[in-house]
């Protein structure tokens, strides 16, 4: 598992910044980390996995 903080400062470029500073966006405060919780699963790649446990769990 990788440890070093070049990786992590990349994802969090790439996760987080890249979808909170989109042009013209903007966020109320309760809908942030859903949203980035989604953004984690699909940089992780696990989307798929996440959606069929969703499921199951209705």
């Amino acid at each position: 598992m990788p440890i070093g903080s070049g990786e992590i400062e990349s994802a969090h470029r790439y996760v987080i910044q890249e979808r909170l500073k989109l042009s013209g966006a903007w966020w109320k405060s309760e809908n942030v980390e859903p949203m980035l919780a989604l953004r984690v699963v699909r940089g992780n790649d696990q989307w798929d996995e996440y959606w069929r446990n969703l499921a199951k769990a209705s």
